[in-house]
């Protein structure tokens, strides 16, 4: 009997598999048409450095049991190659082992299809963000223009190139100060340049994986110099006398900025008189002159790497002081109309440089003092605080500044409270003269108007009803009869003369009655 057992339980084996073998040749000569293939889940990790090997898994949720299902591991910018593929019967993972490298950065996608059975609908996973993360290497700077030439005004262009490295990002220093530029790109644009910009820049390039490890790359300095153009040159003047009596005018050419090395030249109209580089802003020339004679007109001319400005012309006479010095006077009144401070202003009539001195008293003022302030150019304004400290006759002594035996002074002017507050005769006598005008005025228009009334009081008749008043000329027969009426009497009188007219008009009319304050008569 066990013999008999043993023998039924592998004939009942063999069948079992014989029926499988039927089953799977029955599913390829004879595939189900119409299935759609449930969606495949792709699962990986989400970053990796490159040339390391990392496991992604495609697994199918469920699968037909007479199915063969292939699974296909895809970028998927590029769905026409598959990276890897993996056939499976029933519902066990694809595992798709993958030595990484850079052309699998992106998005990568399983593909679930039938095991060449093309009426079986294709279906797609989720696409999972990868990336390959290539340590950064190689970081260098490059300028556009060359930072050897450039100029204020220009836009300047760093890059920052680097020679390995993938999901780079960048900082920019200057001076080893960060810069904050928002976007941490490669470029850095710098659209308007000016002298501020001038420094060392650096780049430093560095990318991470899943914050566990970071990589850096630092580019060399790169030194920016902004070279600025010089600006228009400002003349000056000054004189000097030497101990033999001979003159000589020290020109002065200055630029506010200029990138050395700096040209100035001196011309006399389009001749140039001399030349001078130098790496300073300013350059002094001397050119020998004689007093009070036309000596022309020179101006100044400054360049720098071709670039070049001219300045104003400038008289090279020189003329010694002369002539009237007048002194100009303005008060400082307060609210009360008192006078508490004056400035007095001192110019002499002739001299190219004068210089002032005030006196008070025939004391020389100088710079600052309890009550005053000399200033203004070369001393030429004298500030005073009325007050009795202040009292006295002041004047103005003009000399040449290169020599001070030629001098002129003015008349003196007194300066005291009570003269500055007192009102003068001028002023008294334009003010009653225009009271006197005033009151001819007012008086010439009354007397008019007392004319015009009574002119006007002739030539018309006033005539005047109950609730209104009216003015009648002359009547037709040409006879003059003014009335000069007011109150009952004058209503009384046109109310005779209203009812003649009537009278005249319709002789039928034997009834007259008028009306007034309430009282009739007839």
């Amino acid at each position: 009997m066990k013999q008999t057992g043993c023998s039924l339980r592998r004939s009942s084996d063999r069948m079992q598999t014989l029926l499988l073998i039927l089953l799977a040749g029955f599913s390829v000569w004879c595939p189900v048409a119409g299935v759609r293939l449930d969606k495949p889940h792709l699962s990986g990790p989400s970053a990796a450095l490159e040339g390391s090997v990392e496991i992604f898994t495609c697994k199918m949720a469920w699968i037909p049991s007479n199915v063969s299902v292939v699974l296909k591991l895809y970028v998927e910018r590029n769905l026409n190659k598959f990276i890897s593929e993996h056939i499976v019967n029933y519902e066990e993972p694809a595992v798709f082992p993958l030595l990484v490298t850079e052309k699998h950065d992106g998005r990568l996608i399983c593909e679930a299809s039938g095991n060449n059975n093309t009426e079986i609908e294709s279906t797609f996973s989720d696409s999972l963000d990868f990336q390959v993360i290539s340590p950064v290497e190689g970081a260098t700077i490059v300028s556009h223009p060359s930072s050897d030439d450039l100029w204020v005004g220009q836009t300047l262009t760093l890059r920052c190139d680097i020679t390995r490295g993938t999901h780079v990002s960048y900082d920019w220093l200057q001076n080893g100060t960060p810069l904050h530029s928002g976007l941490r790109a490669s470029r850095l644009t710098i659209p308007s340049l000016s002298v501020h910009h001038t420094g060392d820049y650096q780049c430093v390039a560095s990318n991470r994986l899943n914050d566990t490890a970071v990589y850096n790359s630092s580019s060399d300095v790169m030194s920016v110099q902004v070279k600025e153009h010089v600006s228009k040159p400002e003349i000056s003047l000054d004189v000097l006398k030497s101990a033999a009596g001979d003159l000589s005018v020290i020109v002065r050419c200055r630029c506010d900025t200029g990138t050395p090395l700096n040209t100035f030249s001196l011309l006399n109209d389009t001749n140039i008189i001399v030349t001078e580089t130098t790496d300073r802003l300013q350059a002094f020339f001397t050119v020998s002159v004689q007093l009070n004679r036309d000596m022309g007109w020179v101006r100044c001319n400054a360049s720098n790497h071709g670039n070049w400005m001219l300045s104003n012309a400038k008289n090279l006479s020189v003329e010694s002081v002369g002539g009237a010095v007048t002194v100009t006077l303005f008060k400082h009144v307060a609210r009360d109309f008192q006078v508490f401070g004056v400035v007095m202003r001192c110019q002499v009539e002739r001299g190219t440089f004068p210089q002032y001195h005030w006196f008070l008293n025939n004391s020389r003022l100088e710079g600052r003092g309890a009550f005053y302030a000399v200033g203004g150019t070369q001393n030429s304004s004298l500030s005073l605080s009325v007050g009795p400290h202040s009292s006295g006759f002041y004047h103005c002594q003009v000399s040449d500044t290169f020599d001070n035996a030629n001098t002129v002074r003015s008349l003196k002017t007194l300066i005291n409270r009570d003269v500055l507050n007192r009102v003068s005769t001028s002023v008294l006598v334009v003010v009653f003269t225009c009271l006197i005008l005033l009151m001819v005025s007012v008086t010439s228009c009354c007397f008019y108007g007392a004319v015009l009334r009574r002119t006007y009081s002739r030539k018309y008749l006033l005539t005047e009803r109950p609730g209104e008043a009216y003015v009648t000329s002359k009547r037709e027969d040409d006879e003059e009869d003014y009335l000069m009426l007011s109150g009952y009497e004058e209503d009384v009188i046109h109310t005779e003369r209203t009812s003649d007219l009537h009278s005249e008009e319709d002789e039928s009319s034997v009834d007259e009655t008028v009306v007034y304050d309430g009282a009739v008569s007839k």
